[in-house]
């Protein structure tokens, strides 16, 4: 069985609940990515933030970036998978969910991030094809419930 630890992108940047938005957008710029795994100070996974997060809601809203901290911006569930599962648990979470990217836990903790990029080098493209035409179905939203 092929695990999501085989095929996710380890160790990714995070942000800890306590930064405040200036940060989170800095490393989303750094690192070239639209979304950022938020935790706690011992690592465990609290959340994600997206680049539209922080337009739609923080900066709409007029909020000050310099004071608003990450964990404030967060809300619903969060949706990850554990390392040792399989891939197919991981593209049926990210279908049924319709996201993008997905953390990846183990006893809590971040320990990486699987994407549909990750997911294309790994799986047959019909596979990919399918969870793509599932992620983009009408009424899409690019943050997590």
């Amino acid at each position: 069985m092929v695990t999501v630890r085989d095929v996710m992108t380890e160790a990714p940047k995070s942000v800890l609940d306590t930064d405040n938005l200036v940060h989170v957008a800095r490393v989303l710029r750094d690192e070239d990515v639209g979304c950022v795994p938020v935790v706690d100070g011992s690592g465990r996974l609290l959340g994600m933030l997206t680049d539209r997060d922080l337009v739609v809601e923080a900066m709409a809203s007029n909020d000050d970036p310099t004071i608003r901290q990450a964990g404030e911006l967060m809300r619903g569930d969060v949706h990850s998978v554990d390392a040792d599962g399989s891939v197919t648990s991981a593209v049926e979470t990210m279908g049924r969910r319709r996201v993008r990217r997905l953390p990846v836990v183990s006893g809590g903790r971040l320990v990486g991030v699987v994407g549909v990029a990750d997911l294309a080098k790994n799986l047959p493209s019909a596979a990919v094809g399918e969870l793509m035409a599932l992620i983009s179905k009408s009424g899409h939203k690019d943050k997590l419930p």
